[in-house]
């Protein structure tokens, strides 16, 4: 898949709400009426965010204008689990909702947050889309999940949030060989040699791949293309703060 057969950002901006928070928005989510977005240093504590993320998500789903949040306790795997109401859903990597007026969360530190939405409003999901979690299929499995509430692949929006980049993220040599092992061998090709003699994955093509094979059109598929190593400034990034790192959070839901 080459990066022109899909759509760079999505419309994706940072704007600056009532309350003072600045967030990551995509047009195209908001083109299909499906509030959402992503949170900044410069929003919740990032520290919330990862350690009381009941709390977070009360105001987050309150700025939105929902009545619920719902989050998971993220495992880096290929499982999906089916939300009805707020709260800690389980140990999983992917969640999918098709109640008005309940929010999803997932937080990162640099792994992919991909969100996805029908554009009839049937359902929203997303997945944590870390190396692990995008080895193991986890994009895939949403899109099906979404599929049981008769959401069809070609009328998913899917958006890729701020995350590590190819620009930065390192992997070693047992990485690549997990991902050829998992994805298949054309996934060699999102692995480029950096002057260090190490890889650089780029997640976020992995991805855009995954959810093309999974039946989302191609331009349908954004992402926000902003690294959160190089914008460590603006987010939580645990390849340049180890494990003293906060989380931000990216959000999805549906209105009643």
């Amino acid at each position: 898949m080459g990066g022109a057969d899909t759509h760079s950002d999505g419309g994706f901006r940072l704007e600056r709400l009532a309350n003072g928070w600045l967030v990551g928005r995509f047009a195209t989510l908001e083109a299909v009426g499906v509030p959402h977005l992503v949170t900044t240093r410069q929003g919740p504590e990032v520290q919330q965010v990862r350690h009381k993320p009941a709390a977070a998500g009360r105001e987050i789903a309150q700025v939105l204008g929902l009545e619920e949040m719902a989050f998971l306790d993220q495992v880096h795997g290929g499982r999906v689990l089916v939300c009805k109401r707020g709260g800690s859903a389980g140990h999983a990597d992917g969640l999918v909702t098709a109640v008005g007026g309940l929010a999803l969360m997932g937080k990162s530190g640099d792994c992919p947050i991909v969100l996805i939405a029908d554009r009839r409003r049937r359902a929203v999901g997303f997945a944590h889309a870390s190396w692990r979690a995008t080895v193991a299929g986890i994009v895939p499995a949403v899109v099906r999940r979404m599929a049981e509430f008769g959401c069809e692949p070609a009328e998913l929006v899917a958006c890729v949030c701020p995350s590590a980049g190819p620009c930065c993220y390192e992997v070693g040599e047992e990485v690549r060989d997990a991902a050829v092992r998992g994805i298949g061998p054309h996934a060699a090709d999102f692995f480029h040699a950096a002057p260090s003699g190490k890889d650089h994955f780029d997640l976020w093509r992995a991805n855009a791949d995954a959810l093309l094979r999974a039946g989302v059109a191609p331009q349908s598929i954004h992402i926000a293309g902003i690294c959160t190593l190089c914008r460590n400034d603006l987010f939580p990034s645990h390849r340049r703060e180890g494990e003293a790192a906060g989380r931000f959070a990216a959000v999805i839901g549906l209105l009643t």
